[in-house]
């Protein structure tokens, strides 16, 4: 009988830990679900005042950041198309509809239902960086590297079974959110050689999870070797493209470089935002 009530008891045990599993699992996926899609907390305001200002000032700029999301360098390309900044401030505003795509087994994507986003005008070498993957509670998100800003192609990794590729930039402006970031202080040809170098050398690298921790974080000589058989992930890549040039933009130094760990890396600066916060980005966990 005492053997009898044992296992019942680790039975009931195993079910309560299963349950707890469940409700902190949902719980966390729920507060997760608040960040999909950050929108501004201030009211939009009509821009066209502004926009027809031969030159602006630092509270211009300043206003046209947060009202379209476009940091100063973005919006001097395109001055002198005020309908195409005032796209950017539809896009920021927008309150559609997203649902999720799966990303693999564990994790959804948050997906726009009927919007494309519009991306401010590319250089080589920027970076694209979204938190609309999450797993398990925790947003992962996804970074990718341009390495043909004149055609839109950026270089990514992207699942379990998949080998780094390029592709184009629709999957992120599908995304509830994504933000594009460039290297500060550095010339256009050097980032330009950057996203060269990822293009020709890392193309067809195995995905790996745990690059970082069951093997060696840096893998810049197995890529000079043209061993792409080394693993990487979405993070891990854009983050080995500039370490191999002595620019290192994990922002916390750990053993595994996600995307947060770029998006907020003091080496870089915002291009655009859309879907994050303007002032905090990357704040949630």
């Amino acid at each position: 009988m005492k053997i009898l009530y044992r296992i019942v008891a680790v039975f009931l045990a195993f079910v309560l830990v299963i349950v707890a599993a469940d409700i902190t699992f949902l719980l966390m996926t729920e507060v997760t679900e608040n960040y999909a899609r950050v929108l501004p907390s201030y009211d939009r305001v009509d821009l066209k005042e502004v926009l027809a200002k031969e030159v602006w000032n630092e509270e211009d700029y300043d206003l046209l950041y947060h009202q379209t999301g476009l940091a100063k360098a973005p919006l001097d390309e395109l001055k002198d198309d005020p309908d195409a900044i005032l796209l950017f401030q539809d896009a920021l505003f927008y309150e559609g509809e997203w649902i999720h795509l799966m990303a693999s087994v564990v994790t959804p994507h948050e997906y726009m239902v009927d919007f494309s986003a519009p991306v401010a005008p590319l250089q080589d070498g920027d970076i694209i960086v979204s938190s609309t993957c999450h797993t398990l509670g925790w947003r992962n998100g996804h970074a990718a590297i341009v390495v043909d800003a004149e055609r839109g192609v950026v270089l990514e990794s992207v699942s379990p079974g998949y080998l780094s590729s390029l592709s184009s930039l629709s999957w992120f402006k599908r995304s509830a959110n994504f933000m594009v970031l460039r290297l500060k202080d550095v010339s256009e040809e050097k980032r330009a050689e950057i996203a060269a170098y990822a293009a020709e050398k890392m193309v067809g690298m195995t995905y790996s999870l745990t690059v970082g921790i069951f093997s060696k974080k840096d893998l810049s000589e197995n890529i000079a070797a043209g061993d792409l058989s080394v693993g990487t992930q979405c993070g891990h890549l854009v983050w080995q493209a500039y370490f191999n040039f002595g620019y290192d933009l994990d922002s916390n130094g750990g053993a595994i470089v996600v995307p947060k760990d770029i998006a907020t890396s003091p080496l870089l600066e915002v291009v655009q935002v859309y879907g994050f916060d303007p002032d905090r980005l990357w704040y949630y966990f």
